[in-house]
């Protein structure tokens, strides 16, 4: 593999929305009083994508259920994931143009809402990745 070429058979998932949405689980036990307060929750699904294990699958939601927004865009951003990893490959390749991206490990994708520059919050995903050899965390951000 090229250190920017991902087939759509390998990184990808596809149907999320019908086969992971079950195997989503709350990310932390609540506790009596945690239950009752409403804020958010987040869901979450460990699965192998390409060469990477357990890479995080979060999903925001409340204290019953992953929220349907996000459960929709997990499913749609899912299915080209490939699609977004190169981009988001492409475009760090434009600020660290001598590292070689196969150190990178790919080890969460996390749907819902995010805080931007200006203050703004927004629906989007967010691409998390580890720099192996020095363990420097890197993200890319997309808004819906």
């Amino acid at each position: 593999m090229g250190d920017l070429e991902f087939s759509e058979r390998n990184y990808t998932i596809s149907n999320f929305k019908q086969n992971g949405y079950e195997k989503l689980v709350l990310s932390k036990p609540l506790d009596e009083y945690e239950a009752e307060v409403p804020v958010t929750r987040q869901w979450f699904w460990s699965t192998d994508i390409g060469e990477w294990e357990e890479v995080e699958i979060t999903v925001e939601g409340n204290s019953e259920k992953p929220y349907e927004k996000f459960i929709e865009m997990a499913d749609s951003i899912l299915k080209q994931l490939h699609i977004y990893l190169e981009r988001s490959l492409k475009y760090l390749k434009q600020f660290i143009s001598i590292q070689k991206f196969s150190v990178y490990y790919l080890s969460a994708v996390s749907f819902g809402r995010l805080l931007n520059f200006d203050g703004h919050i927004l629906a989007g995903f967010t691409l998390f990745r580890t720099w192996s050899i020095y363990e420097l965390p890197c993200c890319l951000h997309g808004f819906i």
